[in-house]
């Protein structure tokens, strides 16, 4: 039998295989380009040289086999000191491709959504097989003519058919209990699917009696059910494309997420872009949300290196790989997202919620309860605050406390955060003292920039001609931006005495406070 002959025959039986081609060679190589090999996850056919070089090669295949690497090309080096330990003198290239059997699709009961399934199964290149053990619905005529139907016991007929990792079983019988020795058939045979067209309240009593009967739940958590896809509708065609569209997916490794980048519905509009707004919407980004970050024209911006409410003034704020941008209008902020940023844009009441109907609302403002930011539960189907001024069941359906402390980071889901106190957080002992405030009513210039490290009592800027001058020695952490005018003991800075602070990372109470909000967000949608 010829390595082509091998492949026919593991392609007709549904055994998936892997070809390993030598496609360059530089120096001396064991084999010619050309030369050929291949591999089962238990087998092996044809050779391309023997030696270190096939074993590590064989076993590059079967990672391809089990979905833990990529085909494509991998270079062996045949020279002392290269991947192989081998001492030939040369290098080789071989080619690592995936071979897939012939997918099966066998239904379980021929109903009407059998019916539907035969018929899709077919054009999407399933070898479409039905069993029913009644005469009327094994009929081959409620069929397409390439659907085999098979008129037995379901335990009985699965049993007797050929699966492999490439079959699919989709059980839809008219009773628990042939649908229990579908599945039993099916774990039985290794399919590479297996699912059921049940409720929940079936289902759990499917899988109760298979417990019962010494399966394990290892084994039955590879069973979906309820089956299929959340596509919606109801119908036999409905339930027979959203089970399609499950094995599909399952026998190809994707993900079954939209393939178009413009996709808002996961949408997530925080409003207020300071360092703990920024540290939730990093927690979130990262996560693979699209987030929308509303701003005022001037924030009053303190550690604006982590803080993407700086864009108003810088345009791009970089904070740890993820890249916050200014943006004029929701067009613009759309591109941005598909640039896979954050967009700023200026709109202190959140008016873009309006317009793009986003599913989640964040209020990281930090008023502290002293304003009505104009949040509202009625915003968005989930709406999330931070700290004092919000009741989980109220004005939100969350609250993150954001107090340091045993509690930070806390998601409350009915009632209040604790109060504000008015107490900056504790450094080495400095609350109030390493806080810079303005000594009256002006325009803020700063005389030093973050990352400095200056000595107490020193002039670090004005308030138009008033000195503001630091009480404490350390590192200069923020600073609000030149120019913007401030009020009498409005925070303009602060200054930490942690010397070896990382200025440009997000603090550990921003992080906590994402990981709320995160929390929320996934609990709530």
């Amino acid at each position: 039998m010829t390595l082509f002959d091998r492949v026919d025959d593991l392609v007709e039986r549904g055994r998936p295989a892997a070809m390993l081609t030598v496609v360059d060679k530089d120096g001396s190589a064991p084999r010619d380009v050309g030369a050929k090999m291949l591999v089962t996850e238990d087998d092996a056919f044809g050779t391309i040289g023997g030696g270190t070089v096939e074993g590590l090669a064989v076993d590059e295949a079967r990672d391809v086999l089990r979905g833990d690497a990529e085909p494509g090309v991998r270079t062996y080096e045949l020279r002392p000191g290269g991947n192989t330990g081998m001492v030939c003198g040369g290098s080789m290239d071989v080619f690592v491709d995936r071979i897939r059997g012939r997918s099966r699709l066998y239904v379980a009961g021929g109903g009407h959504i059998a019916v539907e399934l035969a018929a899709m199964g077919g054009r999407l290149g399933y070898d479409v097989t039905v069993v029913d053990d009644r005469d009327e619905y094994a009929s081959p005529e409620r069929f397409p003519a390439a659907t085999d139907v098979v008129h037995d016991d379901y335990d009985e007929a699965l049993a007797g058919l050929p699966m492999t990792s490439e079959t699919a079983v989709a059980v839809a019988t008219r009773s628990g209990t042939f649908d229990q020795q579908a599945v039993a058939a099916a774990l039985d045979g290794g399919a590479g699917y297996v699912g059921v067209v049940a409720s929940e309240d079936k289902a759990a009593h499917i899988v109760d009696s298979l417990l019962e009967d010494g399966y394990s739940r290892r084994e039955l958590v590879r069973v979906r059910s309820p089956v299929g896809l959340d596509l919606g509708g109801g119908g036999p065609e409905d339930v027979a494309l959203s089970t399609l569209a499950e094995i599909h997916r399952d026998r190809h490794g994707a993900t079954g997420e939209r393939a178009t980048r413009e996709n808002l519905e996961d949408l997530i509009v925080v409003r207020g872009g300071g360092d703990l707004g920024t540290g939730v919407v990093y927690r979130l980004q990262q996560a693979g949300f699209p987030v929308v970050v509303t701003e005022t024209a001037q924030p009053t911006v303190v550690r604006r290196e982590v803080a993407f409410g700086a864009a108003m003034y810088e345009d791009d704020v970089t904070v740890q790989g993820v890249t916050g941008r200014r943006v004029d209008d929701v067009d613009e902020a759309i591109a941005v997202l598909a640039d896979d940023a954050v967009p700023v844009l200026e709109d202190p009441t959140a008016a873009i919620v309006d317009e793009l109907e986003p599913g989640v609302v964040v209020d990281a403002i930090m008023a502290k309860g002293k304003a009505d930011t104009g949040t509202r539960r009625d915003l968005a189907d989930v709406v999330v605050g931070l700290g004092p001024g919000f009741e989980a069941g109220e004005n939100v359906d969350a609250v993150v406390e954001t107090d340091r402390g045993h509690e930070l980071g806390r998601v409350i889901y009915d009632g209040k955060p604790s109060p504000y106190d008015g107490e900056p957080g504790d450094r080495r002992g400095y609350t109030h003292e390493r806080v810079l405030r303005a000594p009256s009513d002006g325009e803020w210039s700063p005389a030093v920039e973050i990352g400095d490290v200056v000595e107490a009592e020193s002039i670090v800027g004005h308030v138009d001609d008033d000195p503001v001058v630091t009480e404490i020695g350390g590192l200069v952490r923020g600073l609000v931006h030149e120019g913007v005018p401030v009020s009498t003991d409005a925070k303009l800075g602060d200054v930490d005495p942690r010397e070896d602070v990382d200025h440009a990372k997000l603090s550990d109470k921003a992080l906590c406070l994402g990981g709320g909000v995160l929390e929320a967000v996934l609990k709530l949608s």
